[in-house]
């Protein structure tokens, strides 16, 4: 169980200091998200996730971002994140273990990946594929029993395609 109050803008730095794009930091919230709740059945960061076009999305993180367009990398770093969050190690290695298991994908991978995706999908629902939306996505029991640890309690690692995927930045 996750024992302190965290926000987006704390798990954000660990992202952006490997060289991601506003678009990649979106999804690689998202999964992290997903998979702490999968594995502690709590949420890892206090800030709502939206169903927006390109799929899931951090408002605040969009937000402090959207200077940078969605597909050049996050720099420098310390503009950003001048004094980031101490994480404790259990958050550390789960961010790390998020990593491992999606930090290979492009942005528009993991873009077509969480619109295949059972929450996204149903935060969708009646919503033209073009269409803005605030809606939250919501991340429980029901919506997040297809994602499944594997038998050492690991997340499991996402091949890539290798395709130019159905979004086209």
């Amino acid at each position: 169980m996750n024992s302190f109050i965290l926000n987006a803008n704390d798990i954000a730095p660990f992202f952006v200091s490997k060289g991601v794009s506003p678009l990649k930091l979106q999804k690689l919230l998202y999964y992290s998200q997903v998979w702490f709740i999968k594995r502690n059945g709590d949420k890892l960061f206090t800030d709502p996730i939206r169903a927006w076009v390109f799929g899931p999305v951090v408002t605040s993180i969009w937000n402090k971002f959207k200077v940078v367009r969605r597909n050049d990398i996050i720099a420098p770093f310390t503009h950003f994140y001048p004094c980031p969050t101490l994480l404790p190690e259990t958050i550390h290695q789960h961010l790390q273990d998020v990593w491992n298991s999606y930090g290979h994908l492009t942005g528009s991978e993991l873009v077509d990946l969480t619109h295949s995706e059972i929450p996204w999908k149903m935060s969708r629902i009646g919503l033209l594929d073009n269409e803005p939306s605030a809606t939250e996505i919501i991340l429980d029991y029901n919506t997040i029993s297809g994602y499944q640890l594997d038998h050492y309690n690991n997340i499991p690692y996402v091949q890539s395609k290798n395709t130019l995927g159905f979004f086209s930045s």
